[in-house]
């Protein structure tokens, strides 16, 4: 069914939470694929995927070309059908979501059990493995504690050996278990992952977070379908944004008042209020290469009962 206007209208008042952001055509994509697509392993209309991004000021030309180069990179897959294109997430990019979807969603801090998780890299890698890998890490929440050691207070090993087999570096990276000495100060641990991490900044960034989301809690039954849908994607865009920034640190080596506690719980209950308009909006506009979306699958609703 075609996208009509009058159901796709963001209001002026829903429209100005998006002051201030710089959206990155690519980035936005993955966000509206992770969130609301990956789930249902469907590929939608390239029209349809114009509709959304324009939602959010993003051009047509702009869509297509990261389209193209979202293709090009592996995170997606194109059909083409007739004189239409559809677009559905890649093997490997269905992966990384998967990746990131463990933590987005894991809305509660996991318990720790006072180890670590260390990934020591071979200094014989060629540079091109190291730098795919060490992007991934990264990507994953390792700390670069030196020029080949990564470290990270809670891995989720199954993410861990999917990223080393996908490198194919399983033979080429040692992974450690260590853990503190509980006679020795905990406190240079505490510098070394503020510096490691760059706590002051995440923080910050949680601090902007609350502060552009906080003001719709109180609003939330009063938005259309389609103000629903745009509030979800900023809210996910951005808690995806800083959240992979952020190394989920055990809360004994958090700052005190630590801001990316409060976050979690704001956006785990923005997203559960958002939920339901926002798939009534997405099931009415969006086409995919099987005709309709699918109705929200259980990987979606599922994400709201994990913590």
């Amino acid at each position: 069914m075609p996208l009509d206007p009058s159901d796709t209208q963001v209001s002026p008042k829903v429209a100005k939470m998006r002051r201030g952001l710089v959206l990155r055509a690519n980035s936005l994509l993955i966000t509206i694929y992770g969130d609301a697509i990956a789930p249902r392993q469907q590929s939608i209309w390239l029209g349809s995927l114009i509709s959304l991004a324009g939602l959010f000021g993003l051009l047509p030309r702009l869509v297509r070309t990261s389209a193209f180069r979202l293709t090009a990179d592996d995170w997606f897959d194109a059909t083409r059908i007739g004189r239409r294109s559809y677009y559905g997430l890649s093997e490997a990019g269905l992966l990384r979501v998967h990746h990131a979807d463990r933590r987005i969603y894991e809305f509660a801090l996991p318990e720790w059990d006072g180890r670590w998780t260390l990934a020591i890299l071979d200094g014989s890698m060629r540079a091109s493995m190291r730098q795919d890998l060490k992007r991934e890490l990264l990507w994953e929440s390792f700390g670069q504690l030196a020029p080949n050691v990564f470290a990270h207070p809670h891995v989720d090993h199954q993410s861990l050996h999917e990223i080393l087999r996908a490198a194919r570096a399983e033979n080429m990276v040692a992974v450690l278990s260590a853990e503190g000495i509980d006679s020795y100060s905990r406190k240079p641990m505490q510098t070394i992952m503020r510096d490691t991490f760059k706590l002051e900044h995440v923080e910050q960034a949680w601090h902007e977070f609350i502060v552009r989301f906080s003001p719709v809690a109180s609003d939330l039954r009063s938005l259309s379908p389609v103000d629903a849908f745009y509030v979800r994607t900023l809210l996910i865009h951005e808690y995806r944004r800083v959240l992979l920034r952020d190394p989920n640190l055990p809360e004994a080596l958090l700052p005190a008042n630590w801001p990316g506690l409060r976050a979690r719980r704001l956006c785990e209950q923005l997203y559960g209020d958002l939920l339901i308009a926002s798939e009534s909006f997405l099931q009415a506009q969006v086409e995919t290469a099987d005709g309709s979306l699918a109705k929200t699958p259980k990987a979606i609703t599922r994400r709201l009962l994990k913590s």
